[in-house]
């Protein structure tokens, strides 16, 4: 498969298989990660990879304990957008168990030293280069930015320094609903070429 064949199929997967992922697998989607550009090469990046399930559904509590509270207060719908997105959140949370990692089998924290101005570009090249890796080997991805609710103690103890901080998470493993619809991109949002 070419590149942009790879682009066009790729699909944020929300629905995982249990079965677990092997260490060279996910070694190397993370290899795919690091060879990413980044600014100045600085390689802004670090990665916990988290695939205990007892320590992902715990990651996954945290964050629910805030979700909880979003969905409820009066400015909900502001903050999540839509009042079918805060209807959507409530309904996920319904599962109890996993609501924001999808039962994915490997979870990937994204971390970098606090104050790197370039850390969020170079994390979210390095999460493209993991999600077209994984696809093109058939494994399913999703980039969790409701990842950054989890406890800053609960970051701790799978390893984030108190230096750090965390700027999402990405889930990866085996599922059946790999190639979703077709893509529903705007292709016309070019503004403005200057010639």
């Amino acid at each position: 498969m070419s590149i942009i064949d790879i682009m066009r199929s790729r699909r944020s997967v929300r629905s995982y298989k249990s079965a677990l992922l092997t260490d060279e697998q996910i070694e190397a989607i993370l290899e795919a990660g690091m060879m990413a550009p980044s600014a100045h090469n600085l390689q802004s990046w670090s990665f916990i990879v988290v695939t205990n399930r007892d320590v992902i559904n715990r990651l996954s509590a945290s964050v629910q304990g805030y979700l909880n509270d979003r969905v409820e207060a009066d400015d909900a719908v502001s903050h999540f957008g839509s009042e079918e997105r805060v209807d959507r959140v409530k309904k996920r949370l319904e599962l109890k168990e996993d609501t924001v990692f999808y039962g994915a089998p490997c979870v990937v924290l994204f971390v970098v030293e606090k104050g790197k101005e370039y850390a969020p570009m170079d994390c979210g090249m390095a999460s493209q280069n993991m999600a077209l890796y994984a696809r093109e080997q058939g494994i399913g991805s999703c980039v969790i930015g409701y990842a950054r609710y989890v406890a800053r103690e609960e970051l701790i103890k799978v390893g984030m320094k108190d230096s750090q901080e965390l700027m999402f998470g990405m889930v990866f493993g085996h599922s059946d609903d790999m190639d979703g619809q077709g893509l529903d991109r705007d292709f016309d949002k070019i503004q403005r070429w200057v010639k």
